[in-house]
């Protein structure tokens, strides 16, 4: 029997009959000092036999998980991308010559805070912008337009402060599921002197890039066309786009003309008449996942996978009109697009 499949019961079974063959003749039942000596070690047994078995999961990639996983990808040369803090501008008002040091601490409501990154003086206008970073790395300082608004300590001389623009570019710590494909990625692809699946791991390897797509000679001999979505498989900001173009530059081969880019979105929009209950909510939630999952790879919208996307809904038991983009045939996707979630009419019959 292999570690992975030992039990309690087995190793005292074990431990028993091990018991049995030596000049121990006291009885090993339940309740005597035997039994409870030899059961009180068998569970000790087995859970050493469970981490033997954990251990074999954690060295092989596909079943490893957190810094096990880490680890395996690291020796592939695949590090799992760290989390990045949002950064946004705010706009900082107060006394003319009031003084912004560098590291400044502003916050929104709930406490969120944001340090300034460098040092500032307010003009005579009264008001000045400054580029703020978010203490906390992650998403979760990806706030909206206007809630940057508090001062969580006094500033000499500054009144108040505001964000005109969401804060941007907060990306959470790459997944494991997303390390993982990278890792197999490397492993199982040929990526050797600035081929395509050279230039797909560079991409993903910016923290922030979540998918890419490679053009190989899209504008004649010696050009690359890159093109990327981010972490969340949305279309990638201008930053982001700028931070991959500059890590690829650092690494391609020379003589390459390299493009940095984002698809382009597609709009789709669906129209139905639909038998059942209103599902236009969860509906839209469904469609938009299996954009986010499968559109970068789609050559097409398919009509029928709408439909039956749009059958799968709890509460739908049928349909009939259903156009997309006003049409009733499947949309073409180019490489350079990418399908999103428009419109959305739904007419419960």
């Amino acid at each position: 029997m292999s570690f992975e499949q030992q039990s309690q019961s087995d190793v005292l079974a074990r431990l028993k009959t091990d018991l049995a063959t030596t000049k121990n003749t006291q009885s090993a039942i339940e309740g005597t000092f035997n039994g409870d000596m030899l059961s009180a070690n068998s569970i000790e047994f087995a859970a050493a036999y469970n981490e033997m078995n954990l251990l074999i999961q954690a060295a092989f990639a596909d079943t490893s998980w957190g810094d096990y996983l880490t680890m395996r990808a690291s020796e592939m040369g695949v590090t799992r991308k760290a989390a990045v803090s949002a950064t946004a501008t705010v706009t900082v008002t107060g006394t003319a010559n009031s003084q912004i040091i560098s590291g400044s601490l502003f916050a929104t409501a709930e406490g969120l805070q944001f340090r300034t990154l460098a040092d500032a003086t307010i003009p005579a206008a009264g008001t000045i912008d400054v580029a703020v970073q978010c203490t906390t790395t992650g998403t979760a300082g990806n706030v909206d337009a206007n809630t940057i608004t508090s001062i969580p300590y006094s500033i000499p001389g500054v009144t108040g402060v505001t964000n005109a623009s969401a804060a941007t570019e907060g990306y959470d710590e790459e997944t494991d599921s997303s390390l993982l494909a990278r890792y197999l990625l490397q492993v199982r692809t040929p990526s050797t002197s600035g081929n395509k699946y050279h230039y797909e791991e560079w991409a993903l390897a910016v923290a922030g890039v979540g998918q890419a797509k490679i053009l190989p000679l899209w504008n004649g001999n010696g050009t690359v066309k890159v093109l990327i979505l981010n972490s969340n498989n949305q279309v990638a900001s201008a930053a982001l786009i700028a931070t991959t173009a500059a890590y690829i530059e650092t690494l391609r081969p020379i003589g390459a003309t390299v493009t940095v880019d984002t698809p382009t979105a597609l709009a789709i929009n669906i129209s139905a008449t639909i038998t059942g209950t209103d599902v236009t909510t969860a509906f839209t939630t469904a469609l938009t996942s299996y954009f986010k999952t499968y559109g970068f790879s789609l050559s097409a919208v398919s009509i029928a996978k709408i439909g039956a996307l749009l059958l799968s809904q709890t509460g739908v038991t049928d349909y009939s009109g259903l156009t997309i983009n006003g049409g009733s045939v499947n949309i073409p996707v180019t490489d350079t697009e990418l399908p999103v979630v428009g419109t959305v009419t739904l007419n419960v019959a």
